[in-house]
């Protein structure tokens, strides 16, 4: 297959005029299109897919989802098909770059930046959500930011109807960094799953960074089953609580939690930007991108022009798009065919115009005296026109002169003590561009208007920019503890502060030579130009090891806890003489100089304790004992000692409280030698038997007498007996 080049001809229509971009499937182009005379965008799929039927199929359901929807926050689609070997999409051609290179640019946004551009994108994904389609793969990738700073919605080739978009477990389709937990679970995606992906790109403008990594993609992906994105605010400082919130709501990992659609998500990022008073943001175009790469070279439309006498073929072009910026080209020049019937005469102001020179060949005079002079009514109808033209030329002039002079110069107006809403509206109608931008102010209280760049009063051209200032009251501290002195620095200067470096203190959670405190605290408001000190991290304070030796586990544990040693790990050795958990000794040793939040080591006895299981049935003694780490030898009676069951424990050998090695670990139970005698007259013989066994105790009669009534027993009943012997009855 052919690669194609600068200069090749697909489609006998679009000409490649210089390349743009590569991506994992495709390639896109700047083209001239030859019949339209524009510049466009094509999107032409890499030889190695065009036999694959998966990756021709998805080019096809971008071009058909990308043509059904038309917005201006969606990149437009002009034509799609396929040339010999190349499948290719036409689209508008978007000069500016990015979303991702201008996070790569910028960094993270401030939140009303970040809303501002989540707010377009919203409203381009809202139109695919409202058609019925999912687009599975929101990232900054596919945010085109146009030379005109409006921000639109691209590559549609993962599109999917929402009653056909189901995952598999085989197959995770998507950016990793970006997927919803669905994407990769194999549950069913609906639009709520392009909210998920919506949520991180927000996140990830405001940190300018995504929330979830991974040591391979796979274990990227799976994170986000196991764990929540975490809250903006615990990144980076500045990020309000609603913001926190939305980002909540858009990446819960049950879809039913989150926004149902992009117009759910659109509808509460409006409702938080009301709310948080946030001002309007005019979304930057990034300045390093492959798009103002490729705009930097002309485009060549020199062959669309007709013959050389400058004439326009009007049935070959009829418009030409440079790059974004239109020239109609429809309407043919007339070159003039004879000069004027009289010269013009200069007229006087600041753009005076020249006069005209008439340079047509002079003929030679031809003079016949006896016929009389004849009257021209072109001449005549030419120097009322003429006449008029000149009218009309000083009238433009005057107005020029008095537009370049005066007229197109307003006053800013005095907008100090209005609502924000109210300030921007008063200077749209004094002519301007209103702007709005956050200061800080001693005196003026939050959300009130601090005053205008350029001041009140001040004369400017208009339709420029006039900013409105809008205050947050006195600056507050920002939270310091753990960043850079740089870093902080940059931070505190875009609320008016300087810093000053106090002394280091002591910090087991601040790393060495960071910021561990500032002085004022984070979060107080100060006066505009206040010095916050700062403290840098010496980090963890030097502490000797105390004395545990002795103790028992628990006790050592709290005593290092309190100087914030960690017990790192318990070595276990038998000492004779020494009880259960006891301390024998310390690593490092007792006295040694550590860094406080240091780990250390613990020597402890081994020795195991026998419990004490007297009274207890013979079943529950052995799980008792077993469960301590011990194992049960076997059972010994005892007719020194008389109880009601022959299975209740009189004690253990060795006894309970003695400590042993775990090695030695085996004991025996001690159960009764002796029984009480139950009293059995009056039962049945079947009964009598049963209540003597289960005392340990036979009984002499035969089961053909089951049926008879004990009237005397020998033994009598509280007398004891041996256990196993035999209870003579009589019936």
């Amino acid at each position: 297959m052919a690669q194609l080049a600068v200069g090749d001809v697909f489609d006998d229509r679009y000409r490649i005029d210089h390349p743009i971009a590569r991506g994992g499937m495709s390639t896109v182009y700047r083209c001239v299109d030859l019949r339209l005379g524009r510049a466009v965008a094509a999107k032409v799929l890499d030889e190695k897919y065009l036999s694959d039927p998966v990756f021709r199929q998805r080019f096809r359901r971008e071009a058909r989802a990308m043509a059904q929807l038309t917005h201006p926050n969606l990149v437009n689609v002009y034509d799609f098909g396929s040339d010999g070997e190349h499948l290719f999409l036409v689209m508008e051609l978007i000069t500016g770059g990015t979303l991702r290179e201008l996070i790569a640019e910028r960094g993270p946004m401030p939140p009303h930046a970040a809303a501002a551009v989540m707010r377009s994108v919203l409203t381009g994904l809202s139109v695919a959500h409202t058609a019925g389609l999912v687009h599975r793969d929101i990232k900054p990738d596919n945010v085109l930011i146009s030379a005109d700073h409006r921000v639109k919605l691209a590559d549609f080739g993962l599109v999917r109807a929402v009653n056909a978009a189901t995952a598999t477990n085989a197959q995770i389709v998507g950016t990793v960094a970006y997927l919803s937990p669905e994407q990769v679970d194999g549950s069913e995606i609906t639009t709520a799953s392009d909210v998920y992906s919506a949520g991180i790109v927000l996140f990830e403008l405001l940190t300018g960074t995504t929330p979830f990594e991974g040591e391979s993609p796979l274990a990227h992906a799976y994170q986000r089953l196991d764990e929540v994105v975490p809250a903006p605010s615990s990144r980076i400082a500045g990020v309000p609580p609603l913001i926190d919130a939305l980002v909540a709501t858009a990446t819960s990992p049950d879809p039913a939690d989150r926004f149902a659609d992009a117009g759910e998500f659109l509808a509460a990022l409006d409702d938080v930007a009301s709310e948080l008073a946030l001002p309007a943001f005019t979304v930057p175009v990034p300045t390093n991108s492959a798009a103002n790469r490729a705009a930097a070279v002309p485009t060549d439309i020199t062959d669309l022009m007709g013959p050389a006498t400058g004439i326009i073929d009007n049935s070959r072009v009829e418009e030409t798009a440079v790059l974004g910026t239109e020239t109609r080209m429809d309407t043919p020049r007339v070159l003039p065919t004879e000069p004027p019937a009289i010269p013009i005469a200069p007229v006087a102001g600041p753009a005076a115009i020249p006069e005209v020179v008439d340079h047509s060949p002079q003929l030679p005079a031809q003079t016949e005296p006896d016929a009389p002079a004849p009257v021209s009514n072109r001449s005549r109808v030419g120097l009322i026109v003429w006449l008029t033209v000149v009218v009309i030329i000083t009238i433009a002039v005057a107005l020029g002169a008095w537009w370049f002079g005066s007229g197109r110069y307003g006053e800013i107006p005095q907008v100090l003590g209005m609502d924000r809403m109210q300030a921007v509206s008063t200077v749209e109608q004094a002519g301007f561009a209103a702007a709005t931008r956050i200061v800080y102010s001693d005196d003026i209280p939050a959300d009130s208007i601090a005053g205008t760049e350029p001041s009140e009063g001040e004369r400017l051209v208009r339709g420029n920019e006039v900013t409105v200032l809008v205050s947050q009251g006195r600056p507050t501290i920002p939270a310091a503890q753990g960043m850079d002195i740089l870093e902080f620095q940059q931070v505190a200067s875009e609320r008016t502060l300087k810093i000053s470096t106090g002394d280091p203190i002591y910090s087991s959670d601040v790393d060495e030579g960071r910021i561990a405190k500032t002085d004022p605290a984070a979060g107080e408001a100060v006066p505009i130009g206040s010095t916050v000190t700062v403290h840098m991290s010496r980090g963890p304070e030097p502490v000797q090891v105390p004395d545990v030796v002795g103790l028992s586990l628990p006790e050592a544990e709290a005593k290092l806890a309190a100087l914030d040693l960690t017990v790192s790990k318990v070595e276990r050795e038998y000492r004779a003489g020494a009880k259960v958990d006891e301390v024998l000794g310390v690593t490092p040793d007792v006295g040694v100089t550590v860094n406080r939040g240091g780990e250390v080591t613990l020597h402890v006895s081994s020795a195991l304790s026998v419990p004490d299981v007297s009274g207890m049935d013979l079943d529950a003694a052995t799980a008792a004992l077993e469960q301590a780490g011990f194992s049960v030898d076997g059972t010994r009676r005892t007719n020194s000692e008389v109880r009601s069951s022959p299975s209740a424990v009189i004690g253990t050998s060795p006894a309970a409280g003695t400590t042993v090695k775990p090695d030695d670990a085996t004991i025996d139970i001690i159960l009764p030698g002796r029984v009480t005698v139950p009293d059995v007259t009056g039962q049945t013989v079947r009964d009598a038997r049963a209540i003597l066994l289960a005392s340990g105790l036979k009984v002499n009669a035969t089961e053909r007498d089951d049926a008879r009534v004990v009237s005397r027993q020998r033994p009598a009943a509280g007398d004891d007996a041996r256990v196993d012997s035999t209870v003579r009855v009589t019936y």
